[in-house]
């Protein structure tokens, strides 16, 4: 009885690592050109599909907690996700088996958005059903105020 329980572990251990890990990789290709205090930031971005068939995705960004700062000191900012052409995605993508695809993110703020703070947003590939795909990236912003520069 423990050989066939110890199986049937071991057999639901594998299909979940088998299953559970995440397919496809995210990386950060090209930080930022622009300086810090300019309102738009594009970050080139690439993911590759490890897998052994196509796969539908969404790219998903939002704006989470930077850990290591106090909430006082951190904003929201506007992510976007962007194809090659810097043309808003808008919809599913799909990536071939072992393929790789490039695409930008957007990161933006309003003028009046309050100096001296922080932004963390996190990039990741998402299922339609929301299940994450890949792996997450936290880009982290700092919003200056331009009388440090002087």
């Amino acid at each position: 009885m423990k050989k066939i329980v110890i199986t049937v572990l071991l057999v639901c251990f594998g299909y979940q690592s088998f299953f559970g890990q995440e397919q496809l990789s995210l990386s950060l290709k090209k930080d930022t050109d622009k300086t810090v205090n300019e309102t738009e930031h594009f970050y080139l971005m690439e993911i590759t599909n490890s897998s052994k068939s196509n796969i539908q995705f969404s790219i998903s960004t939002e704006n989470v907690a930077c850990k290591d700062i106090s909430a006082q000191n951190q904003v929201l900012l506007k992510q976007s996700a962007l194809n090659k052409q810097k043309s808003n995605v808008n919809s599913a993508m799909s990536i071939e088996a072992g393929a790789t695809l490039e695409f930008y993110v957007k990161i933006s703020r309003p003028q009046d958005t309050k100096l001296n703070t922080w932004n963390c947003s996190q990039v990741k590939a998402i299922s339609n059903t929301g299940k994450p795909l890949s792996n997450p990236i936290i880009i982290k912003s700092l919003i200056p105020d331009p009388k440090s520069f002087n």
